[in-house]
């Protein structure tokens, strides 16, 4: 992927800029930055593009919501022009006392109150409901459009990985529906209100506070232009740490055994790590603007009150209350001015996030030429002259490479890894492109013919099995109108009916993630019966029967001959036997021909590279197995087994009570300015009660701005240090996750619960919303706490009777708070439970080449949108709460305004307090609501983050962290093992049994061997050898040890497995190499893929051992990655080695200098093979053959051989 230039985005914003002249766009590219940032930028789309997806009925809602918003932004003016009208009673009516008039003046005035309560609640609430639906509906029409392009767009042409697409389709969406909410609205028209009814009253001081305008607008516009570059950042790493935890969560069998956790958590925090820096950098410089806008919030309010108060005195204003109303409403209008710029990086973070969505969404492109539909009859293959290069590669994988395959005829590719086989057959189901028009169907370009329409006639088999969560039987149609008996039929042809019925239900018996809860074996032969079901006109047999033993593949390879006939089928063959019936077998070498005929015409020319190869395989193989059962309920296994934390909000707050500390310590620090402001209405109302009112006026200046400035300091430093403590703890929340899922045992995932999948997905999404709970929102809550309680305090100390109407505010709003965690989180998680489409997401992204091969991608869509429409009723409850507690948090200020104006006006008409101490406790319990409102925002994601919280603490061991600092005794084994009367079934079907009394050894240097029919249970022998499960009866030692007296590092660290299926991950061919041994030399790695046979191929790779395997190691081909993981369980130098099929996708002549390499490599360490080509095992000092859970035969090959029973058998079945 080639890097952009870091200067890309600064050039794009530049442009934008000179289509705005004006001196802001001159004094912005002063402060604008030139950062060399590892990412590529992203020019944001426009605000109007947001609403691309939006349906008529939605854009309706929003005009409806924006209009009762735009009314909703009338009531805190018109309540503060009210404020005026009473501060004027109450300083016009000298003598209160007894004053029934006053006394009725003001319950009038103060009843319009109550009035703003329940016009504001009703306001509030239809427009906020209203938003948040439409927002929320038309989040999910991008889902549904962001899964419909994925499905779409060919599966090559994807340079994202599985955690890139997953990220964009969660965190990014989310950060699109923030950009759409409600707030930017209000902010508004209450700035436009507040600014008329303050002209109107009196125009020169709101022309004099005006001069905040200005420095408003250059603060709204540099907040976007300095934290653009930190957000694309912050989305780029969240992206790659997303991948990385996906990868390795999704294939934590292969991170285990190769003692590889310690790697993959290091990289996944140094990545983590790396995000630090940008987002403190947006918090500073957040935080600088917040503080310039505090600064000038108290400048002019000092200007303000000191001009209006002398205007008034001076006979210019008209009334006390004007003073009042115009200076409070213009900093309101600033108020608003300072939301505008956080409102405004929101719709930043929504417009670059949607670039990114958008990107993958526009990747498609709708083809306007007409595309012929295939013949149903006859069907001529040619490929003429067909050359194909990679663009990360200079040399061709094919060159000048021709066939021709006529209808009904059988063709085969064989020949070395890496030489163009899987290259040909991804160009024949156009997952890949040739420039020119060389690969013809019936004489036309295969261009030509319509992509989905084409590849629903082809049949594939690929070399690696994948099915889905869900049955049998929905693995089997995906969708596709087959029958019954179709179904039944196309398992019987694969050898699979029987062991489907005698699984506890049948066809109904539901898979596991990734299908692990069958057999390598039974997975293949379900994919082979997915294939033929289709009744295609075209099959191509990438290794069909690999995973099938001996019998099976017999039974299997006559089906397919059978069912071959009358269409055209090519097989890609390491295994000879398997195209003995084929027409025409084509040798490829570096992507040519160089050998084509029958396969005795081929066989008998004794010089031959096609003749040598048979020469190579005296005998075969072919099964493959893992033993594992069925697994129909995941819900056999005991939940409480497994450990987590409980708890949500305190919970995190405990776990890190330094950085919390310092967190709360901040919003003290900002809490003690508020109430100090708050006792300035005392010096208000005083001078202008007062005839010598310039001291009273002057303290209030020279106060009001010496806490100020402590005030904007305060909010300078904390922003980015609540910053850095949100991100650090939610980091270390997201490694500790990630570290005890990595160390959880492998039957903590076979719950549906957390599935690889499903846990996989908890990981991306919940931490960062956790994040709110000890960040600067923190903090805010915190201030607001703090100086709420002390302006109580003051309340009751200047009007008693006030203080309590206070003390109810702060009780009512506690008790909303309550009720907001206790619905809001059953909603929410009614939702949680119901939406799945997350996990459902990553299996389409990380199987979509098999989606695709199938022509199925209409059946995934429509379960996509199903789990969409099933969250709408839960969803619609969460709004709803969501929307009454927003609508009572911003309206219930009003009803105490109400309250304690009419009680207190009622005790200073009794004489008990002056009208200046009521008016001081009516500010300080306004005060209250307006620390409400500003609190509202941060106490609704804290509610959120402490759901995220309670989540993402099911992750994590809470022994994990005591485990970790125990120090393991160092232990070297000698090599060999042991298992004594063992028997197991799987924790999730803890009645059927796997295996039942096995006993079986080596010796120090011995090698065992374990042979037998597809699902007979070798490959659970390994998961207890590499201790993935304990055995339910019976003791598993090395050396004379006990597993259970080793940690399953050591053990692990003593014992290597290479698997049949091979797993990379993304790095360099060196960092996969070194998983699991970090500190291993240059010279150790070249030496392992010596004994593997991969340096001739590495190092004629462009960048040799630094090369990017890419995910899934798919920039190399499947010998090659089997390669590579062989030489990573070589690196290690174990005491044994376990080979699953170790050798099964190299070709023949990889594989004889490999199995000499493990052979001479086994010297002196015991290995313990499983083995389908017994030819494989010959050598081996004892052979156990597994049958239905049991050894039934066991001893040396010609030992075997001699008895003439199972293994002898299956060795005649094997022969050439």
């Amino acid at each position: 992927k080639m890097e952009r230039s870091p200067s890309t985005a600064l050039l794009l914003e530049q442009e934008q800029q000179r289509r705005k002249p004006g001196i802001f766009r001159r004094i912005i590219s002063i402060f604008d930055e030139d950062e060399d940032d590892d990412f590529d930028d992203v020019e944001p789309v426009s605000f109007l593009q947001l609403f691309r997806f939006a349906s008529r009925k939605e854009i309706s809602l929003i005009i409806i919501a924006s209009l009762f918003s735009f009314i909703a932004g009338f009531i805190t003016p018109i309540h503060m022009f009210v404020v005026g009208r009473i501060t004027t009673i109450y300083v016009e009516e000298k003598s209160p006392v007894g004053n029934d008039t006053f006394l009725w003046s003001v319950w009038r005035w103060s009843a319009l109150y109550g009035s703003g309560f329940f016009v504001g609640i009703v306001m509030e609430y239809i427009q906020h409901y209203l938003h948040m639906w439409a927002t929320e509906t038309m989040m999910q029409r991008v889902r549904r459009k962001f899964i419909s392009a994925v499905l779409a767009r060919n599966s090559p042409d994807f340079d994202l990985s599985t955690g890139e697409l997953s990220n964009r389709l969660s965190n990014h969406i989310d950060r699109m529906r923030d950009g759409l909410r409600d707030k930017l609205g209000i902010c508004i028209s209450t700035f436009i209100v507040s600014s008329t009814i303050s002209f109107i009253l009196d125009w020169q001081t709101t022309l004099l506070m005006a001069w905040a305008g200005p420095i408003y607008i250059l603060t709204t516009v540099l907040v976007p232009k300095l934290s653009v570059k930190a957000t694309k950042r912050t989305l780029a790493i969240a992206e790659e740490a997303n991948g990385i935890s996906e990868e390795s969560i999704l294939n934590v069998k292969t991170v285990a055994s190769c003692n590889g956790q310690k790697q993959m958590i290091e990289k996944y925090a140094s990545i983590l790590s790396s995000g630090v820096k940008s987002a403190v950098r947006l918090a500073a410089s957040s935080g600088l603007l917040e503080a310039i806008e505090y600064f000038v919030y108290n400048a002019s309010n000092c200007l303000g009150l000191w001009f209006a108060t002398v205007s008034y005195h001076n006979g210019r204003v008209p009334t006390a209350g004007n003073v009042f109303s115009v200076v409070y409403l213009s900093l309101i209008s600033a108020d608003r001015f300072s939301r505008l710029g956080p409102q405004l990086i929101t719709v930043l973070k929504a417009r670059v996030a949607a670039s990114k969505v958008y990107e993958v969404i526009d990747s498609v492109e709708e083809s306007s030429e007409s595309k012929l539909d295939p013949s149903t009859t006859d069907l001529h293959i040619e490929f003429r002259d067909v050359s194909f290069s990679y663009p990360s590669r200079s040399t061709p994988v094919l060159n000048n490479f021709s066939f021709t395959l006529n209808s009904g005829q059988s063709l085969a590719l064989v020949g070395k890894s890496g030489c163009g086989k899987s290259t040909a057959l991804k160009l024949l189901t156009k997952f890949l492109r040739c420039d020119n028009e060389s690969i013809l169907i019936d004489g036309v370009s295969l261009d030509k013919y319509d992509t989905r329409k084409w590849r629903q006639m082809v049949g594939v088999v690929s070399q690696e099995p994948c099915l889905f969560s869900g049955s049998i039987m929905e693995n089997i149609c995906l969708g596709r109108p087959f029958t019954h008996d179709q179904i039944i039929g196309a398992c019987k042809i694969a050898h699979a009916h029987e062991f489907i019925m005698m699984l506890d239900k049948g066809y109904d018996t539901l898979l596991g993630p990734s299908g692990v809860s069958l057999s390598g074996g039974q997975k293949q032969r379900l994919g082979i019966a997915r294939a033929i079901v289709s009744n295609p006109r075209l099959l191509l047999l990438d290794e069909a029967t690999s995973a099938l033993d001996s019998k099976s593949e017999r039974i299997v390879q006559k089906a397919l001959d059978s069912a071959s006939e009358g269409r055209s089928t090519v097989v890609v063959a390491h295994r000879l036997s398997t195209i003995r019936n084929v027409d025409n077998v084509i040798v490829m070498e570096n992507g040519e021909v160089i050998e084509s005929g029958g396969y005795e015409e081929l066989r008998s020319r004794e010089d031959g590279v096609f003749a040598r190869m048979i020469k190579d395989q005296e005998m075969e193989k072919h099964e493959e197995e893992s033993g594992s059962g069925s697994e129909d309920s995941f819900e056999a296994i005991d939940e409480e087994q497994f450990a987590s934390i409980r708890g949500g909000f305190f919970a995190l707050l405990c776990r890190h009570k330094f950085k919390t500390f310092i967190v709360i310590l901040m919003g003290l620090l900002k809490g003690i300015a508020t109430p100090i402001l708050s006792v300035r209405y005392f010096f208000v109302i005083g001078s202008l009660e007062d005839d010598d009112y310039e001291p009273m006026l002057f303290w209030l200046v020279v106060g009001t701005m010496s806490v100020g400035v402590y005030q904007s300091f305060v909010l300078l430093i904390s922003q980015p240090i609540c910053q850095y403590m949100g991100e650090t703890i939610t980091n270390e929340l997201r490694v500790s996750s990630l570290s005890s899922l990595l160390h959880r045992p492998l039957s903590y995932f076979d719950r549906r619960v957390s599935s690889p999948s499903a846990s996989a997905v908890l990981l991306s999404q919940q931490p960062p919303l956790a994040m709110a709970m000890v960040d600067h929102k923190l903090s805010v809550i915190v201030d607001g706490l703090f100086s709420c309680v002390v302006i109580l305090a003051l309340t009751f100390l200047v009007c008693f009777p006030n203080g309590f109407v206070g003390v109810l505010y702060l009780l009512t709003y506690l008790a909303l708070l309550i009720l907001f965690e206790k619905f809001y989180d059953h909603a929410n998680r009614e939702v949680v439970d119901i939406d799945n489409s997350g996990e459902l997401a990553v299996e389409i992204f990380d199987n979509i080449a098999t989606i695709q091969q199938l022509a199925v991608e209409a059946h995934f869509q429509k379960k996509f949108d199903e789990i969409q429409e099933k969250r709408e009723r839960p969803l619609a409850k969460r709004v709803k709460w969501a929307s009454l507690i927003h609508a009572t948090n911003e309206s219930i200020f009003m009803i105490f305004d109400c309250i304690a104006t009419s009680v207190g006006v009622y005790f200073v008409y009794t004489g008990d307090y002056s009208t200046k101490q009521l008016f001081t406790t009516e500010a300080l319990v306004s005060y209250v609501g307006w620390l409400t409102c500003l609190m509202s925002s941060s106490f609704k994601e804290m509610i959120s983050a402490s759901s995220a919280a309670k989540l993402t603490f099911d992750l994590i061991d809470p022994t994990m962290d005591n485990k970790m600092k125990e120090k393991e005794p160092e232990y070297v084994a000698q090599g060999s093992i042991r298992g004594e009367s063992i028997t197991f079934s799987y924790p999730s079907q803890p009645n059927r049994k796997v295996l039942t009394d096995v006993n079986f050894g080596a010796g120090k240097g011995r090698c065992l061997a374990f042979v037998g029919p597809s699902g007979g249970g070798k490959s659970t022998i390994v998961n207890l050898l590499e201790r993935f499960y304990d055995p339910n009866a019976g003791l598993m030692c090395i050396d004379t040890t006990p597993y259970q007296s080793i940690s399953h590092r050591q053990l692990r660290f003593n014992i290597s497995l290479v698997g049949q299926e091979p797993i990379l991950f993304r790095g360099t061919i060196t960092d996969n190499i070194r998983l699991g041994k970090e500190d291993a030399s240059n010279e150790e790695v070249m030496r392992a893929c010596q004994l593997a046979n991969a340096v001739e191929f590495i190092q004629d790779l462009p960048e040799g051992y630094s090369t990017l395997v890419g995910e899934k190691g798919r920039s190399l081909s499947g010998g090659q990655k089997q390669r590579i993981a062989i030489a990573r369980a070589l690196v290690r130098n174990p005491k044994v080695i376990i080979l699953d099929e170790a050798t099964s996708a190299l070709d023949t002549q990889s594989e004889k200098v490999v199995r000499v390499a493990l052979e001479s490599s086994a010297q002196g360490r015991t290995s313990v093979m499983i083995a389908h080509r017994l030819d494989t095992i010959q050598h081996c000092d004892e052979i156990c053959f597994v049958e239905g859970g049991r050894i039934v035969e066991r001893g040396s090959h010609s030992e075997l051989v001699s008895r003439r029973g199972k293994y002898y058998e299956m060795t005649e079945q094997q022969r050439l």
